[in-house]
C-alpha cells in the first residue's frame, strides 16, 4: 500500500510540473505573438514625423494646480505652450512638412491660420456683459476646442459666460497626447471650474458640457465636487457622446512602453501614423490615448458605484445627453446603464439618433447594437425621460421623434429627413453643425478644406489617411434640432 501511496504521489507531483510548465509554454508563446504581432504591426506604420516625437514642455501637469493658480495663469502657461510650437514649426521641423496638405506647414490651407479669426486649438473665455449663468466646455480626446465652436456661440448668444478648455496634451501636436495622463486633464478642468464659479454673480447657475472623452472629464468632475466638499458642484451637465466606458481592450495598449523598449522601433507607441491633414484634430494616434481614457473611464466608474453605494447619487445634477445609436467609439450600453440607471429623479434627458431605417440599409446595417438602447423605450421604471429620432417607418426617410416620460411614449413629426446616402451619425459628428467650415457635407463645392467630405478613389492601403477620414461622418445634419433641445433644456433648470 506505502508503495502505491509514493507512486501516487510521484505521479501527481509529474502531473502538476506537467501543467505547470503546460502553462508556462502557452504564457510565453501568448506573450511572443503579443510581440510580433505588435512588433510586425508598428514596422507596417509611416516613419515617425517631429510631431510625433517632440512636445511643448511647458504644457500644464496636475503638479502645477495650486490654490492661487487660476485660468488666468493657464491662458498665460498655453501661451509658452504655443511659442514651444511655432518654435518647433520655425526650427526642427522646417522642411519636414510633409508636402502642402500638413498641419504643420504655416503655408498649408491646413494650417490653422487659414481657418476663421482665432486658433480654436486654444482655449477661451466669452464672459457675458450681465450672465444669467456660466458653461465650461470640454473637448474630446484628440480633439480641440473646435468642437465646440457652434454650441459655444448660441450658449453665449443666449447670455452665458463661456469658458472652452484645451485639455493639456491637445491642440499643438500628437507627441504631446503621447506624454500626457488622466491626472493632468482632471486638474485642469478643476482649475477651470473654480475660475468660471468665481467669473459667475452669486446664484448664477454654472453647468459643465463635455464630448467624447471631455464628458468623462465632466462626469468625473461632478463626483470629485459633491466628494470634495469645496469644488463647486455643477448644476447641469451636458453630454454629446461622453466616453463613459470604452472596450477594456484599450488596457492592453499600455505594454506599448515595453514593446518598443525590446523591439527597438519607437512606432510601437503608436497605433496609427497618418497624415496631419486636419488643423483641429490629430490625425495620429499614440497608444498612450488609449491608456489614459481607459483609465479615465474606470475612475468614472468607480466614482459613480461609490456615490451609488454611499446613497449620494442623489446630489448629483440632471443631465441632458446626445448620442449616436451607432458609435465605434464608446459603448451606448455604459452610458445608459452605468450613468443614467443611477440618476435621480430630477429632469434628465437622454436624446438617441437611431440608424437610418430605410429599405436600401435593411441587408447593410447590423442590428446588433440596438440591444444597448431598446430597454430604455421597453421599460417604463426609469427617472429621465428619453427621445429616439428613427425613421417614421421604415422605407421612408422622414424623422419623428419617440420620446418616453413617466412610463408614457408619444410621437411627433419632426418635418426633415435623412440626407441621401447617411445610414447613421457617429461618434465625431454630433457636435458640428452641417454648415461647419471644415466638416460639412460641401454641397455647393466651395469649402477650401472639406475634411467631411473627401471624395477620394483608387487602391485601398495607400493613402496616408484612414479609411474612417473618408467613410466617417464628420457633421451632424440634425445639430439645430439637437442645439434647440439643449438650449430650452438648460433654459428650464
Amino acid at each position: 500500500m506505502s508503495t502505491w501511496k509514493t507512486m501516487s504521489k510521484k505521479l501527481l507531483r509529474r502531473l502538476i510540473l506537467a501543467g505547470v510548465l503546460a502553462v508556462l509554454v502557452t504564457i510565453t508563446l501568448v506573450v511572443f505573438a503579443v510581440f510580433y504581432g505588435w512588433s510586425q504591426f508598428a514596422g507596417s506604420l509611416p516613419e515617425l514625423d517631429g510631431w510625433h516625437r517632440d512636445h511643448p514642455a511647458s504644457e500644464f501637469t496636475a503638479d502645477d494646480e495650486a490654490d492661487d493658480y487660476d485660468f488666468d495663469d493657464y491662458l498665460a502657461q498655453e501661451e509658452r505652450v504655443f511659442a514651444e510650437l511655432d518654435a518647433f514649426i520655425d526650427g526642427p521641423w522646417k522642411g519636414r512638412e510633409a508636402g502642402e496638405v500638413c498641419r504643420f506647414n504655416p503655408d498649408s490651407i491646413c494650417h490653422p491660420s487659414h481657418h476663421g479669426e482665432r486658433d480654436w486649438n486654444r482655449s477661451l473665455v466669452r464672459e457675458a456683459a450681465q450672465p444669467k449663468g456660466g458653461v465650461l466646455m470640454i473637448h474630446g480626446l484628440s480633439d480641440s476646442p473646435y468642437a465646440f465652436r457652434g454650441l459655444s456661440e448660441r450658449f453665449f448668444a443666449e447670455g452665458y459666460t463661456v469658458m472652452l478648455l484645451r485639455v493639456p496634451g491637445h491642440g499643438t501636436c500628437p507627441g504631446a497626447l503621447a506624454q500626457v495622463e488622466w491626472e493632468d486633464w482632471t486638474a485642469a478642468v478643476r482649475v477651470a471650474a473654480r475660475d468660471l464659479r468665481e467669473r459667475l454673480p452669486e446664484g448664477a447657475p454654472m453647468m459643465v458640457a463635455g464630448f467624447s472623452n471631455g464628458g468623462a472629464l465632466t462626469v468625473n468632475y461632478t463626483i470629485e465636487s459633491i466628494e470634495d466638499g469645496e469644488l463647486p458642484v455643477p448644476d447641469a451637465l451636458v453630454l454629446i457622446s461622453p466616453m463613459i466606458g470604452i472596450t477594456p481592450l484599450a488596457e492592453i495598449t499600455r505594454y506599448h512602453d515595453w514593446i518598443a523598449g525590446v523591439s527597438g522601433d519607437d512606432r510601437a507607441h503608436w497605433s496609427a501614423v497618418n497624415a496631419a491633414i486636419d488643423p483641429y484634430k490629430y490625425s495620429s494616434w499614440p497608444m498612450n490615448a488609449s491608456v489614459q481614457a481607459f483609465r479615465m473611464t474606470q475612475r468614472v466608474e468607480k466614482g459613480l458605484a461609490r456615490l451609488e453605494k454611499e446613497g449620494r447619487m442623489t446630489e448629483f445634477p440632471p443631465v441632458h445627453a446626445s448620442v449616436s445609436a451607432i458609435d465605434a467609439t464608446v459603448r451606448l450600453s455604459d452610458l445608459v446603464d452605468g450613468l443614467y440607471g443611477r440618476l435621480p429623479d430630477s429632469g434628465s434627458e437622454l436624446l438617441i439618433f437611431d440608424v437610418n431605417r430605410a429599405t436600401w440599409t435593411q441587408n447593410l446595417v447590423k442590428h446588433d447594437y440596438e440591444k444597448a438602447f431598446r430597454p430604455v423605450f421597453e421599460d417604463g421604471a426609469h427617472a429621465y425621460a428619453a427621445t429616439l429620432v428613427s425613421n417614421r417607418t421604415t422605407g421612408t426617410a422622414q424623422l419623428v421623434e419617440k420620446r418616453r416620460e413617466e412610463g408614457q411614449v408619444g410621437e411627433r413629426e419632426l418635418g426633415f429627413s435623412w440626407p441621401p446616402g447617411l445610414f447613421s451619425l457617429a461618434h465625431a459628428a454630433l457636435p458640428f453643425t452641417s454648415d461647419d467650415p471644415l466638416y460639412g457635407p460641401n454641397d455647393d463645392g466651395e469649402l477650401p478644406l472639406p475634411l467631411g467630405d473627401l471624395r477620394l478613389r483608387g487602391e485601398a492601403g495607400v493613402l496616408r489617411i484612414s479609411d474612417g477620414q473618408i467613410l466617417r461622418l464628420r457633421y451632424n445634419p440634425f445639430y439645430d434640432y439637437m442645439e434647440e433641445g439643449i438650449v430650452d433644456w438648460l433654459g428650464g433648470r
